[in-house]
């Protein structure tokens, strides 16, 4: 039997609304967003800090008079209203469901402050089409546990109240209320999984078993508790190195090894998970690796790149991190008047006033006249005036992670290399305070920053 929906019910499953805080609908103006805003209002008429937010993907033809009517509802509603535009074109080797699952969940969270919470419309349809979806996947137990009722979102939270109930349930509380909403052609499509799954597949299960959501919601239920246990072990595997710690760049080696080969890769991807490092890759792959830190030499890198992120094994540690980026493979012009970006960071040059600082690198007036280029590794290179010494033993030496040293700016002055911007080798003398000079700052880029801890504006390497 279908249970019921009515704003009485759903009071149960909104979680309480810290003092202070916004709750805001996500509003798409469909049918279960349409239930779940109307019923938020019915609950507590006029209720100050209740807002709707609309994402306007920029993909159908429509949208725009979408977004219309959903900006009118809520004014007869008394809501506020705010209408995000977002550019959902997907990126290489991403679908468009992704590409505008990512823009809209980005979207969202940037309009959230401390302690707001965010209601979402899905269902117990849609639960049952996600379990189904992550399990033609081949997902884990954390796939099929389905949609998370509640979760982190920026720096708010999001909840999903309606898991409850099925959308016929929804769509009986809309026909009596009056309500009304928008049908969105794409859905009818069934060249997309999930639609489908909605048009073919789960009517089909449904005329054999009527409660199939039901009984899929208690299985991702279970799979969820599952999951959390799992999260746990990972958490007690990895120790100090706490897999919560979002910014946690490095495992320890050594107790990874220490596991089973099933722990060992839990453990890796619930760090992965928390580092945020999505996706994930797949299974196969993520238990290689896991082979390969037992399985390969000490002095051999281990290294597993998907699109989320890379998992590097040097030495005795472990890396987490982002997708690297790749360096440019020309030299480039540095130019007092200019400041150049690439995906490695930015690098300007700015006046030195009195001497520098021992290690600091430094470019006198004379070598920037003759001519200063900016470069990225590629070899055999020799750094400081009047040959200096090799490069790639400095930075070994110093302890610069492999995977970084090929990411570093290094300046060329006068046809001689003479410094790695912004980590500072002390090779460069102190420029008299007399003499004009001009030094090398450097800002990287992000994925970067967890090798240069302990390097970066330092006297040494």
């Amino acid at each position: 039997m279908t249970r019921r929906f009515s704003p009485d019910a759903l009071a149960t499953a909104l979680p309480a609304q810290p003092a202070g805080t916004r709750r805001w609908v996500a509003y798409s103006g469909g049918l279960d967003s349409s239930v779940l805003l109307e019923a938020v209002v019915k609950l507590a008429p006029g209720a100050p800090g209740l807002g709707a937010l609309h994402v306007n993907h920029q993909l159908h033809p429509e949208a725009d008079r979408w977004q219309a009517h959903c900006e009118a509802t809520c004014r007869g509603l008394a809501v506020e209203f705010h209408g995000l535009r977002v550019d959902a074109r997907p990126r290489r080797r991403e679908s468009p469901e992704a590409a505008a699952r990512r823009a809209r969940y980005a979207a969202l969270a940037s309009l959230l402050q401390p302690g707001d919470t965010l209601l979402l419309g899905h269902h117990a349809d849609d639960q049952l089409e996600t379990v189904l979806l992550n399990l033609l996947r081949g997902s884990g137990s954390r796939g099929l546990a389905g949609m998370p009722a509640s979760r982190p979102l920026g720096v708010g939270r999001l909840h999903r109240p309606l898991l409850s109930w099925t959308r016929a349930a929804l769509l009986a509380y809309a026909r009596d209320a009056g309500l009304t909403w928008i049908e969105d052609p794409s859905n009818a499509i069934t060249t997309a999984d999930r639609n489908q799954l909605r048009q073919v597949v789960v009517p089909a299960l449904r005329e054999r078993w009527p409660d199939a959501a039901g009984r899929v919601a208690r299985a991702a239920a279970q799979l969820d508790e599952d999951a959390g246990l799992l999260a746990e072990l990972a958490g007690l595997d990895l120790g100090e190195a706490a897999t919560r710690h979002p910014g946690t760049p490095v495992l320890p080696l050594a107790r990874l090894q220490a596991l089973s080969p099933q722990r060992r890769a839990n453990a890796l991807r619930a760090a992965l998970r928390a580092r945020g490092l999505a996706p994930l890759p797949t299974g196969r792959r993520l238990r290689e690796f896991a082979r390969q830190l037992v399985a390969a030499r000490p002095d051999r890198g281990v290294a597993l790149q998907w699109r989320g992120g890379t998992l590097r094994r040097e030495g005795p540690r472990v890396w987490l991190l982002e997708a690297l980026p790749s360096p440019p493979q020309t030299p480039m012009a540095l130019r007092p008047d200019r400041r150049h970006e690439d995906p490695c960071g930015r690098v300007w040059l700015t006046p030195v006033a009195g001497s520098a600082a021992v290690g600091e690198c430094v470019l006198s007036a004379a070598e920037l006249a003759a001519g200063v280029t900016l470069e990225y590794r590629s070899g055999g290179e020799r750094i400081g005036r009047g040959g200096g010494r090799r490069l790639g033993a400095l930075l070994q030496a110093r302890g610069i992670p492999a995977w970084l040293r090929s990411r570093l700016p290094l300046v060329r002055a006068a046809g001689q290399l003479v410094g790695v911007a912004g980590c500072h080798p002390r090779l460069n003398p102190a420029v008299p305070v007399d003499q004009a000079a001009w030094r090398v700052c450097w800002t990287p880029a992000p994925a970067l920053l967890p090798g240069l801890a302990g390097h970066v504006g330092e006297g040494d390497l």
